[in-house]
């Protein structure tokens, strides 16, 4: 990583420079039954790329996240790493460029914080692509992806308009028309091995169905999963599953604690008209469990701090709709209901385009669920979240 960024300054002459910036402004209020906080979150991302050569550019994506809370001791809920985060890259900034606040200051709060998304070389050759360096690495696309092993947790969580970058090395091979085969290894802190991650996948069309097998290694587990897409008509189906298989040496003490788990999501999705779109998805995770008085223990076990886990239950329905109001306005709304407890967040947006680079969205974000009378006990695992009033600003450029 460290060689990939002395090579962007020793690059002669570029025969192509590209360069673009967009802006991310948030306010919120955010209330739960003991408190209430406000907080003002802004971004601001530019994005170069250089040219050198037919077959070669380089991207680099650089972050600053000015903001500001009106308590300090909140301020971990505003920044965009935190001590649950977890990424994988070898090497990265100091992201806070402001002193940290003391946990028991209750006086506002500005700090300002800053990200090397990308930062990367890419080379085309034949049917060939290679990545080398800080680049998105993504599986699934549903809702909640159980192949998606690879995506960081805690991390710039009120910015996911761009997926966080990792520090890997890819290497994609077109074998034909309708098939595509990848590698890719990705690096951990300080390129231990315990904390890396390797994978193995391809892409094909069988018939009109999508198929992408997975094999992947992460941190000395083991993932098989499979993607599935096919349509009919105006209705289409997805599936995401992995058999997740943890190391030996990782296993629990109690013989109850399995160490194979198969979790899966099944979506249908539905073009409605050319306003109206709808998915549905139900998502299984037998790594949670049905206790709500389990759940901390349970989110405790080695599996949830290697695997990007965060629901805590075991059955999960996940409606969500996008409806075209007219060529400027647009209004989603989605849900995560977590079928054990009964628990469920809603998160509604209505957006208004209001320009070709400008957008502007309001949103609430509700909660639903038994609220837990001790801390070290829940009671339902959405019970307890914020509800959350959002206006964002984006603008690009």
């Amino acid at each position: 990583m460290q060689f990939l960024l002395y090579g962007f300054v020793l690059v002669p002459q570029t025969s192509a420079l590209e360069y673009s910036l967009s802006t991310k402004s948030l306010i919120a209020a955010q209330k739960t039954s003991q408190i209430t906080s406000n907080f003002f979150f802004n971004r601001i991302r530019t994005q170069t790329e250089f040219e050198f050569s037919e077959n070669c550019i380089t991207e680099l994506d650089y972050e600053l996240f000015p903001s500001w809370i009106d308590s300090a001791m909140h301020s971990s809920n505003i920044a965009i790493k935190n001590s649950n985060s977890r990424i994988y890259r070898i090497a990265d900034l100091n992201h806070s460029l402001t002193n940290i606040p003391d946990s028991s200051d209750s006086a506002e709060h500005w700090q300002l914080e800053q990200n090397l998304d990308r930062a990367l070389l890419r080379c085309q050759s034949g049917n060939w692509e290679y990545i080398l360096g800080r680049q998105a690495v993504t599986f699934g696309g549903m809702s909640v992806s159980p192949t998606d092993v690879f995506a960081p947790v805690s991390f710039k969580a009120l910015d996911q308009e761009f997926r966080p970058g990792v520090d890997a090395l890819r290497i994609i091979g077109g074998l034909g028309e309708t098939t595509e085969i990848e590698a890719g290894v990705l690096t951990g802190k300080n390129a231990d091995a315990a904390k890396n991650g390797a994978y193995l996948r391809s892409h094909f069309l069988l018939g009109t169905t999508d198929l992408t097998p997975l094999l992947a290694g992460f941190q000395e587990n083991k993932l098989l999963g499979l993607t599935v897409q096919t349509e009919y008509g105006l209705l289409g189906f997805v599936f995401d599953g992995a058999v997740i298989i943890q190391r030996k040496s990782a296993q629990e003490t109690s013989a109850a604690i399995p160490d194979k788990w198969t979790v899966w999501t099944l979506g249908l999705n539905l073009q409605w008209n050319e306003k109206l779109f709808t998915m549905l998805d139900f998502h299984h995770n037998p790594m949670g469990t049905t206790k709500p008085s389990e759940y901390l223990n349970n989110a405790a076990s080695v599996i949830y701090q290697e695997y990007p886990l965060s629901l805590m239950g075991q059955d999960y329905l996940l409606p969500s709709l996008v409806y075209q109001l007219s060529p400027l306005w647009s209004l989603s709304s989605s849900v995560i209901s977590n079928m054990n407890d009964g628990s469920f967040i809603n998160t509604s947006q209505l957006e208004w385009n209001i320009t070709e680079d400008s957008l502007l969205s309001g949103s609430f974000i509700l909660a639903s669920g038994k609220q837990s009378a001790l801390s070290a006990e829940k009671q339902s695992e959405f019970g307890d979240s914020p509800n959350s009033f959002q206006l964002v600003f984006k603008h690009y450029r």
